[in-house]
């Protein structure tokens, strides 16, 4: 036989051998990055624990989290090149390992300062997992089989952030606070054993020379960028703290594109965004990442400040949406591979625009199984058009381009994910501020009823043996309270009404998606190992 024809039973074999999921190569895929993302959340919940076993402050403790972003954020850009270039297979292997040395360094941490290196070495190989496997699932599955394919390892990508406060609030409470790093440890060494045995090398066969310039731009730029971001939340976009790393992210990355442009062998092909449904997809999928981070990260702020759950409860709450979430996964991936994109995507969002508006009605008196209700809602629209969307616009890209595509839209939708919850939180603020003045202006002092209501409020402090001026300072007290309440609660609403009308948008752009029926084309064919 010549080694023509062996080569082209090679190329028959290859497809044959993906119209069938590899289980456990996809088992391998999804369990790294579902730890790697779960370490995104489920250390805020053990926040105060630290904080007290290491003797430091909140602004010292941050870094705990903040350094694991950052570090993950700045090495997305460079997957694609250390993929290509030296076998995905074998940076997968390595991020891995890299990972799972990190979190059993985090188990031990002696100090803050250890704490902080030690998550900076678990972020190296966190960070690079997410777009290096998604990647490999794109060249392992023919398109047809691709949405299930995807589907599957959706499960990881909205199942982990919102179950990590639930495992971690559990942790804290009732086991040993070190665990949530120390669990990774046997779990890790476990994938390291699958994705040695049944992942398959597949690297570029041109090879490119390292963009050193335009890592050093993207890093700088976009940690720069995410540190800023991340502080809007506590200080405002007009603090001078803030507007510096801003501005520094911003110049870097306008530098970063500027080097792109021109170089030869870019870190980023950023002409992959001349692909229409390429960057229709990935707006839309970033328009959904902001809708979904905003949610989980103003929602716990009702359920812990205002109805006063424990962090334990709170998480336990919000399980039922993650569970939700995680079972639409693999149902869209199979629409997918059946009707395309569009209709799904177009369904995913109607309902969650909608269920986001039955959230906007929120309330004192909304019971806990409604608000239950209304998330799983939510969640089912999410996770019935997140990964199809992702999945139709990678479809698109050239096969010996897909590392570079994964990377950049992951990059773009860790950037709009962090300007999302800094936006909406900012806006939170300012609608809270908004309401609770407008409230107050409304309690006129000189108004019967407002003035019984106070004197009923005294009257109740006085019987339960306060003084007179004790218990008008009491009734006064109570009664701003309340507004601050209501002005909360109010605030939320109008930001779901937001989220509402965003995924709205959303939904008007996913009807631009221009989708045509392809047939059998196949991963890339795989190396020997």
């Amino acid at each position: 036989m010549s080694a023509q024809n062996e080569q082209e039973n090679k190329g028959d074999k290859a497809p044959q051998a993906a119209a069938k999921l590899p289980g456990f190569a996809m088992v391998a895929l999804i369990l790294g990055v579902f730890m790697a993302i779960l370490d995104t959340s489920i250390v805020n919940v053990a926040i105060p624990k630290m904080m007290s076993v290491f003797g430091v402050n909140q602004s010292q403790i941050e870094w705990v989290v903040t350094a694991y972003a950052l570090v993950s954020g700045a090495l997305v850009p460079a997957t694609g090149f250390l993929g290509d270039r030296f076998g995905y297979k074998k940076m997968y292997v390595i991020s891995l390992a890299i990972f799972t040395i990190g979190s059993g360094l985090c188990g031990i941490a002696w100090s803050n300062n250890a704490m902080i290196v030690f998550r900076i070495v678990q972020a190296v190989g966190g960070g690079a997992m997410m777009p290096i496997s998604m990647a490999m699932i794109l060249r392992m599955i023919p398109v047809e089989r691709r949405g299930i394919a995807m589907g599957m390892f959706g499960i990881a990508i909205m199942f982990a952030p919102a179950t990590g406060p639930t495992l971690s609030g559990y942790i804290v409470e009732y086991l040993d606070w070190r665990l949530i790093f120390t669990i990774n440890v046997p779990i890790g060494i476990l994938d390291l054993f699958l994705s040695a045995a049944f992942l398959r090398e597949f690297k570029s066969e041109v090879k490119r020379r390292f963009d050193l310039a335009g890592f050093l731009t993207s890093s700088l730029g976009l940690a720069s960028l995410l540190y800023g971001v991340g502080l809007v939340s506590e200080k405002g976009w007009t603090d001078h703290e803030v507007l510096a790393f801003v501005l520094t992210g911003l110049v870097s990355l306008i530098a970063f594109i500027t080097i792109e442009l021109h170089v030869k062998d870019p870190l980023l092909d950023l002409s992959l965004m001349k692909n229409w449904t390429f960057t229709l997809t990935v707006s839309i999928s970033s328009l959904v990442t902001v809708i979904m981070m905003g949610v989980l990260f103003l929602l716990p702020i009702f359920l812990q400040s205002v109805s006063g759950l424990s962090a334990v409860q709170t998480g336990l709450l919000l399980l039922p949406q993650a569970l939700m979430s995680g079972f639409m996964m693999p149902i869209a991936g199979a629409l997918y591979d059946k009707i395309g994109a569009k209709a799904i995507a177009v369904i995913g969002m109607l309902i969650t625009a909608y269920a986001l508006y039955l959230t906007s009605q929120l309330s004192m008196e909304t019971s806990h199984g409604t608000i239950i209700f209304w998330m799983c809602l939510r969640a089912a629209g999410m996770g019935l058009m997140m990964m199809p969307m992702q999945t139709a616009g990678m479809s698109t890209v050239p096969m010996d381009k897909v590392g570079q595509g994964t990377a950049l839209s992951n990059t773009i939708r860790q950037v709009s994910g962090a300007f999302g919850i800094a936006w909406l939180s900012m806006l939170f603020t300012d609608r809270r501020n908004f309401h609770s003045a407008s409230y107050a202006e409304q309690l006129n002092m000189f108004s019967t009823s407002v003035t019984d209501q106070i004197n009923r409020l005294q009257n109740s402090f006085v019987a339960l043996g306060q003084s007179a001026s004790q218990a008008r300072a009491s009734a006064l007290s109570y009664v701003a309270g309340q507004v601050q309440i209501e002005a909360t609660i109010t605030a939320l609403d109008d930001v779901f009404i937001l989220t509402a009308a965003l995924s709205l948008v959303a939904l008007a752009l996913s009807l631009l998606i221009k989708e045509k029926k392809r047939k059998g084309e196949p991963g890339m064919p795989m190396m020997g190992e």
